[in-house]
């Protein structure tokens, strides 16, 4: 966990804080895995800060705006992959646009 994740040991003063991190440290080690695993069944042998930098690539982007009737509008949008983060993505089998949101608040 320490070189993939870059998790060191933290002592807390109270029980339940120390549960809480060893259990997200523990679930994030077994994403990480999971994701290791899947990339090594199609022939991707790289280290998770190869995986890491190469997704970091693409970026989420929020705009707001009021539109014509007065209400105020959100979209969340992700950006295109680059060819290393697409070509992850194939492997994996995952969608190369995880989400496309649009909220619309009415004001008064």
């Amino acid at each position: 966990m320490k070189t993939d994740l870059n998790l060191r040991p933290i002592h807390h003063k109270k029980d339940d804080r120390s549960d809480a991190l060893l259990f997200l440290g523990l679930l994030s080690y077994w994403i990480v895995n999971t994701i290791r695993y899947k990339l090594k069944q199609t022939g991707e042998t790289c280290f998770w800060t190869e995986i890491v930098r190469r997704l970091s690539t693409q970026k989420a982007v929020t705009t707001e705006a009021t539109n014509a009737l007065g209400e105020e509008v959100y979209m969340r949008l992700c950006s295109e992959p680059n060819k290393s983060a697409d070509d992850i993505y194939e492997r994996l089998k995952y969608k190369k646009m995880p989400f496309r949101k649009i909220r619309i608040e009415k004001s008064l």
